[in-house]
């Protein structure tokens, strides 16, 4: 009896031993912190933090202005190779392409809305592109605009445009440039410098930029009318049917050109001339003057590509492309093109113009 007594004690004892232990574990876990309200509200002001949006920077707009065939590729293209710059080649050429095949026209915007112009609506329609593209307020252009060819000269547009081309193909354009433009508008907002080349525009125009944009810096880009003209021609504009017509219009718009340029800076103080000979005779010296006076960083990669661009033994079978075999000797090209006849009228119409910048 005492043994099935002391067998029973000992098996009640085990079972007394396993309920206290299983209450203590209960107890114990109950008793566990959770993270408190203030902590969970700590982390997610952390989290929060890190998407927070980034701080706006201070832009500097800049454009390069000329006049068609004025070597502002190779300008533009020495530029774009700037740290930290947004690039666009030429935006206004849809709509220019727009009102001269239609003359009035329906623009389709991004955003959906439409905005009607005529053939005298270029400028004032211009410059609201200008501005938009400044403000990378992509949304509030129109869709040609916003998916033109162009964008592929744009190193940091190529992404965007890619995208769009490739989307195009399964939907809309309107929906794929949609789908796409957070890329485009990225990499403008990173980007301190915002660089336009534009060739549709008389230079009085950029007042209106200069007034809304306080760092805008206009970048005049001249070069010889007689060197335009052959480069015109190699396009196929025929320059020599009435010589004199064709280098009156040319000159008229240039000295109007020099005249705003003067006019302006005695305002704003924020353009100055670049000559296209300078750059294309001494490239090197010249872009890094070019670069000091924007607030460009001059770096060893710049330095290489304008060598490149310049130099670099390239063909010179493409007439719109920014590379030259010898952008030196390019330069003198157009000398042997003209008989004495037309250079006496080219002087006549163009005089005055040819000493004001040192081309007589």
């Amino acid at each position: 009896m005492r043994v099935r007594f002391s067998v029973k004690g000992a098996i009640l004892v085990g079972c007394l031993t396993i309920i206290l232990i299983d209450l203590l574990l209960i107890a114990s876990l109950s008793n566990v912190q959770h993270p408190s309200e203030s902590s969970t509200n700590d982390n997610s002001s952390r989290l929060t933090s890190k998407k927070s949006p980034r701080t706006p920077i201070e832009i500097r707009p800049i454009i390069v202005l000329s006049t068609f065939r004025t070597g502002s590729t190779l300008a533009g293209e020495i530029i774009q190779q700037a740290e930290d710059s947004f690039y666009l080649y030429e935006p206004l050429n849809p709509l220019n392409y727009v009102l001269y095949q239609l003359q009035n026209a329906t623009l389709h915007l991004v955003n959906g809305s439409v905005r009607y112009v005529g053939p005298y609506d270029f400028p004032s329609v211009s410059i609201d592109i200008l501005k938009s593209l400044i403000n990378c307020d992509f949304s509030s252009l129109d869709i040609e605009t916003a998916s033109h060819g162009f964008l592929f000269y744009s190193r940091k547009s190529i992404p965007y445009i890619s995208c769009v081309n490739l989307n195009k193909r399964k939907t809309t354009l309107f929906q794929a440039v949609n789908k796409c433009l957070h890329i485009w508008k990225e990499s403008c907002e990173s980007s301190k410098f915002r660089i336009i080349k534009v060739v549709r525009l008389s230079l009085d125009w950029m007042e209106k930029l200069l007034q809304t944009f306080p760092n805008l810096v206009v970048v005049h880009l001249v070069r010889d009318p007689r060197a335009i003209q052959i480069s015109r021609s190699k396009l196929g504009e025929n320059i020599f049917e009435d010589i004199r017509k064709s280098f009156t219009e040319l000159c008229t718009l240039l000295s109007w050109n020099i005249y705003f340029e003067t006019r302006l800076n005695g305002t704003y103080g924020r353009i100055f001339r670049l000559y296209y000979e300078k750059l294309a005779l001494r490239p090197l010296e010249t872009s890094m003057w070019l670069y000091k006076r924007l607030a460009l960083r001059y770096t060893p990669n710049v330095r290489a590509h304008v060598h490149r661009l310049t130099r670099a033994g390239l063909p010179d079978e493409c007439p719109t492309c920014a590379g030259r075999a010898n952008s030196s000797a390019h330069v003198q090209s157009w000398k042997g093109l003209y008989n004495q006849s037309q250079l006496n009228d080219i002087e006549e119409v163009c005089g005055t113009y040819l000493k004001e910048l040192g081309y007589s």
